[in-house]
């Protein structure tokens, strides 16, 4: 139990001893003996539900107001349960759910990540490598949230503010000693991560995503931007292969530090490739005047570039690099990110959830390196979301692959054939270009026409375990529906 009076300490005198068990935001998430926070919301206005949750078994609300005067106010509902005013509630809420759920940073790494491609990538990379050197690691991602081997899946990549304080709390309460939390857009703009105590900071890329929210790449990107200016984080580490990586890099650079695939670049760590073969790359560590043979099972240049981020994210954090190196070879390929499914007469099918036109771009690029027939590809676009990005994800498709399949995505409440018409627009050769509305047919036709040494990208959906069509998510494993085609077929 929690005391209110604690909680509420540095912004207001609240007497009464009250204790309550959890910080919650949701009125339909209230459960007996918790303290709901009640604010306008993005869709919802959280103080229209103060009676739901109080039936709920809410011990106290705490309200948000617009009014300095109201600030610290009570009101009992029924002369029992408070309802606390609080001035501007909504910009509070972050700092409140670390005061409910501290953390002990003598005794913990927390890692954040941002970027448009990559995220996920990178810290379950820094996850894998944390528990391989023996300690505890967990994430907080797109994948899902947990002890790294017990991942429950999310709907947000970055969870609301107190969601996120409570689970980093139980985290390390279980043992964690390091945890990489991947940080979007929407959650900086939202300010859900603000108060946490990051040690580090990790950039990745900036390419067209989520303009639907943001308007335009400018916003877009100093939503990201965000992250590097809280005052809170020590160290910084930039992608300077990517250009607004080498430009914040420049800006930060009295507390950053830079990581790149291009040896003529002056990074601080640099990964250079020795060898590229069918199950991965060779490739070499350089930094501070030290170097280290890696080999890596995984495939694509741009898996490299997750790999050297993870791998210069832990050394800052104090991690011994060539230890870490040891365990590459180690490392298995993040669930639904260049995720390789083969058995014997059959083409090898890879799984991915590039859904940008710049991790498209480079998804297929990559397997260019690994394929030794023709290299297919099968992605579809997601309704209700970014409409300019449709004809450009057809034309990268149609440019880097021999075979083309378009298809469906998530189309939620669009029609799958109009979001095709969308797609059809970018390209230069339509009549070459198979259109197959259902995907799960399209991946079957792939499978059915591709010779043994060809190679089908199927793109789009990657770790996800469901389709949503007509705002209802369907269950559609596409990793376990790609694996059991391929055991029928051989």
């Amino acid at each position: 139990m929690k005391s209110l009076q604690e909680l509420l300490q540095p912004w207001l005198s609240y007497t009464t001893m009250l204790c309550f068990e959890n910080l919650c935001i949701d009125s339909r998430q209230i459960k007996t003996g918790d303290l709901f926070l009640a604010m306008p919301g993005h869709q919802v206005d959280g103080r229209q539900f103060i009676t739901q949750a109080i039936n709920q078994g809410a011990v106290a609300i705490i309200v948000h107001t617009d009014n300095p005067a109201e600030h610290g106010h009570i009101k009992l509902v029924e002369n029992i349960t408070p309802v606390i005013s609080f001035f501007e509630l909504a910009n509070q809420v972050a700092h409140l759910a670390q005061r409910a759920y501290p953390l002990d940073t003598t005794k913990l790494n927390l890692a954040a990540v941002t970027g448009t491609n990559g995220k996920t990538s990178v810290t379950q990379l820094m996850a894998q490598l944390v528990e391989l050197t023996q300690q505890r690691a967990a994430i907080l991602g797109t994948v899902g949230n947990g002890l790294w081997g017990q991942l429950q899946q999310t709907d947000n990549t970055t969870p609301d503010a107190t969601t996120c304080a409570q689970q980093l709390h139980r985290f390390q309460q279980q043992g964690a000693t390091f945890i990489a939390m991947e940080v979007s857009s929407h959650g900086l703009v939202q300010k859900r991560i603000n108060t946490q105590p990051f040690s580090l900071a990790i950039f990745t890329n900036l390419t067209r995503d989520h303009l639907d929210y943001h308007g335009n790449i400018q916003n877009y990107a100093l939503a990201k931007k965000r992250l590097f200016n809280l005052p809170q984080i020590k160290q910084h580490l930039f992608n300077i292969d990517d250009p607004t990586g080498a430009k914040w890099y420049e800006e930060f650079q009295n507390k950053a530090a830079s990581y790149s695939l291009n040896p003529d670049k002056k990074a601080d760590y640099t990964l250079h490739i020795t060898d590229t073969h069918q199950n991965g790359f060779s490739a070499q560590l350089h930094w501070q005047n030290d170097q280290v043979d890696v080999r890596t099972p995984l495939l694509g240049t741009f898996n490299l570039s997750n790999l050297l981020a993870a791998l210069a994210g832990l050394h800052l954090l104090g991690h011994d690099l060539k230890i870490l190196c040891e365990q590459v070879q180690y490392l298995r390929p993040v669930t639904g990110r260049m995720e390789c499914f083969k058995v014997k007469q059959q083409p090898m099918c890879v799984v991915d959830y590039a859904h940008t036109p710049d991790a498209l771009e480079q998804a297929l690029k990559a397997l260019q390196q690994h394929c030794q027939g023709q290299l297919w590809c099968i992605v579809g676009c997601g309704g209700e979301r970014d409409v300019g990005k449709r004809p450009i994800m057809a034309a990268i498709a149609e440019q880097h692959a021999q075979k083309l399949i378009l298809t469906a995505d998530n189309p939620r409440s669009e029609s799958v054939e109009a979001i095709l018409l969308h797609m059809k627009q970018g390209l230069k050769a339509p009549e070459k270009v198979e259109f197959e509305p259902i995907r799960q047919t399209a991946i079957q036709k792939a499978l059915a026409q591709a010779k043994p040494q060809d190679l089908i990208l199927i793109a789009g959906k990657g770790h996800e375990t469901y389709q949503e069509i007509n705002g209802i998510k369907n269950d559609y494993n596409e990793r376990l529906f790609v694996q059991d085609l391929l055991k029928e077929a051989s």
